[in-house]
């Protein structure tokens, strides 16, 4: 069904939340598969139009359905341009059985046995990241969220303190492109974007080498001594790996946290109930990812004619599966639009809805989650948040800043 939607457009990804939440849910109801106008808010012209797929299991059915939806064609709401396409063309643009190989290799580095092992070292980290802005008070995303996730992926890593701000600036510069707060200085989005991922690419460069010359227990020396059928690892798909890992790893644990302080912030009784019974936090961490879920979309391409909720897809046509619509869907969730901690179960497709492309940094970012929140809920009594500036921005539910007020326990 073709409808005439705001999606395309610039205008819907600068309206508030509970208005995009009304339109997903119309949408739901009359046309959960629906057909769209080439986007004018890409960092780069999309050539056709593109199929909005808002439903839970319908989001399921594509993520579990590779060889129909495939994600080797581009992953975004619209149409990369080549060179910023080539840059970031790790395995999340690619389908099996070549993506099947890499992600193998690729997991061995975020088992949760690993993540375990690094546990110890998150919960001091997180204690410290709190216990200082609890003290000082400050901006939710600058003097909180953004600090654990930087300090986590930087580490795991073995990115040296030397390389963090650049590194730090140049994941930002790579999902705030579409924000015009970011993508400064008189240049477009597309060439913001493309800058950014060059920088991380000269990083990564740079820490491949000296990884093949003093390997060490890292992420990325886990990568560059790796091999398939006996050869190692592109180069510029290392580099790939290394950007991807640079976004993924920073901004949506970033989101989840500053999103989570908000809704804490908003919703008073489910932060009394959360500091007086800890045992409800991973229920409490599943909420705020479903709620404040990160990630918008992901795009993947029909490889070929199919049906879906009655829309005739073609083969080539884009189809865009949107996490803000599928975490809400009232076929599932009872009373979604309710920030409620004790919710189970919850099957949120915060880290996707499942398949060969479920999110690889799932179970560090719960652990992130976890000791932040853990140590949030000892330390502080109250939080009280200003009003929020959020990311403009069709890809992620980012927040630019908040300040928070704590009072301590």
């Amino acid at each position: 069904m073709s409808v005439s939607a705001p999606l395309s457009s610039r205008d819907f990804w600068t309206r508030p939340r509970a208005e995009r939440a009304a339109h997903f849910a119309e949408l739901r109801a009359i046309a959960p598969v629906s057909l769209h106008e080439p986007s004018a808010f890409t960092l780069a012209p999309q050539r056709r139009g593109f199929w909005a797929v808002t439903r839970h299991a319908d989001v399921q059915h594509v993520s579990r359905n590779p060889a129909l939806f495939c994600s080797g064609q581009g992953v975004g709401l619209g149409d990369l341009p080549p060179d910023i396409l080539e840059l970031n063309a790790s395995f999340l643009v690619m389908d099996p059985p070549q993506h099947t190989v890499i992600r193998r290799i690729v997991s061995g580095a975020f088992t949760p046995r690993r993540v375990a092992r690094f546990e110890a070292d998150i919960t001091t980290e997180a204690r410290r990241i709190v216990d200082e802005f609890v003290d000082r008070g400050g901006d939710v995303v600058e003097d909180l969220a953004m600090k654990l996730p930087l300090w986590a992926i930087s580490t795991m890593m073995g990115v040296p303190e030397s390389m963090r701000a650049e590194f730090y600036r140049a994941a930002e510069g790579q999902i705030a492109a579409q924000d015009p707060e970011y993508a400064r200085a008189g240049k477009d989005s597309a060439t913001f974007a493309l800058e950014a991922a060059m920088t991380l690419h000269r990083l990564a460069a740079e820490l491949v080498a000296d990884r093949r010359a003093h390997p060490g227990d890292d992420i990325l020396s886990t990568l560059v001594t790796a091999q398939i059928d006996g050869e190692p690892l592109d180069e510029q798909l290392l580099r790939s790996i290394f950007v991807l890992f640079a976004t993924a790893g920073n901004d949506t644990t970033r989101t989840s946290t500053s999103q989570g302080v908000r809704l804490f912030a908003e919703n008073p009784d489910q932060w009394r109930r959360l500091r007086a019974d800890p045992t409800l936090l991973p229920s409490a961490i599943e909420e705020v990812v479903r709620y404040a879920t990160p990630v918008i979309h992901f795009r993947r391409t029909a490889t070929q004619d199919t049906e879906l909720a009655g829309a005739q897809i073609a083969a080539g046509d884009p189809v865009v599966m949107f996490y803000e619509s599928a975490n809400f869907d009232e076929t599932v969730f009872d009373a979604p639009e309710t920030f409620d901690i004790t919710r189970d179960p919850n099957p949120h497709l915060g880290f996707g809805g499942g398949g060969t492309h479920f999110c690889l940094g799932a179970s560090l970012a719960r652990s992130q989650l976890r000791a932040l929140f853990t140590r949030l809920a000892e330390r502080a009594e109250t939080i009280e948040a200003g009003q929020a500036a959020y990311l403009t921005s069709n890809f992620v539910n980012g927040i630019k800043r908040m300040p928070v007020t704590i009072t301590a326990s």
